[in-house]
């Protein structure tokens, strides 16, 4: 086994994104008699990173988002579509996941609702 040093960026990565997919709770435990196992996913497939890893990297970053990301336009959020721009405005990550979208949205709401009465 080679140490963190001797891997390539895109297996430090890969093992990074692995353990935050564990830490998330995603991980499944296969049991069996004398036995267990952890079941990973695969984090590249093919050269594009698994849509399931992606969901849950953009979930975790919308939950850190505030207010001023999205006043700021760096995300970009309609019923249909949620756009997470780069900060020179290009489209990074173009979410259409109508659950996602809609969490993200009442979590907003809330924000504001909160927000609202202090700016008074």
């Amino acid at each position: 086994m080679t140490n963190n040093n001797e891997k390539s960026a895109l297996e430090q990565l890969a093992e990074l994104l692995k353990k935050f997919w564990m830490e998330s709770g995603q991980a499944s435990v296969v049991a069996a008699k004398h036995t267990e196992f952890v079941v990973e996913p695969r984090v590249f497939i093919g050269d594009k990173l698994n849509p399931e890893i992606l969901k849950l990297l953009v979930t975790n970053y919308l939950m850190n988002t505030s207010i001023q990301d999205s006043g700021a336009g760096n995300i970009d959020v309609t019923p249909e579509k949620l756009v997470i721009k780069t900060p020179k405005g290009k489209p990074l990550v173009i979410v259409r996941d109508k659950k996602l979208i809609h969490n993200y949205l009442a979590m907003r709401v809330g924000q504001l609702q909160h927000r609202a009465p202090s700016e008074e």
